[in-house]
């Protein structure tokens, strides 16, 4: 397989993981802090770059692949999982809000 592909391919995988740390930050947030989720965005948005910079300083400098694939496959393997994951963080946030809204309901009356 070309060494591009196969770059883009790894690069995409740890997209992937990436993907996944940053859901799991956010579900933890989310459960314990929620008051707290917007000041999360941007350690995950710190963690995202940081990954696209290394991705992008070590295809220059290692010549194993161009750096284009490289970041394609990084920047397809962070958003694509994204999707699946921003939906189960609105399930999270759903039950949370009906959570918070019968224990009002007791509250009152």
């Amino acid at each position: 397989m070309n060494r591009n592909i196969t770059g883009a391919l790894i690069t995409a995988g740890i997209g992937v993981l990436i993907a996944f740390i940053n859901y799991l930050i956010s579900k933890n947030v989310l459960i314990k802090a929620p008051q707290r989720y917007s000041l999360i965005t941007v350690g995950r948005q710190v963690l995202q770059i940081g990954f696209l910079a290394l991705v992008y300083l070590t295809g220059a400098k290692t010549e194993f692949a161009d750096p284009a694939y490289l970041l394609v496959g990084a920047v397809l393997g962070m958003t694509l999982p994204m999707l699946y994951f921003t939906k189960k963080l609105l399930r999270i946030n759903e039950t949370i809000e009906k959570k918070k809204e019968e224990k009002g309901d007791e509250a009152d009356g």
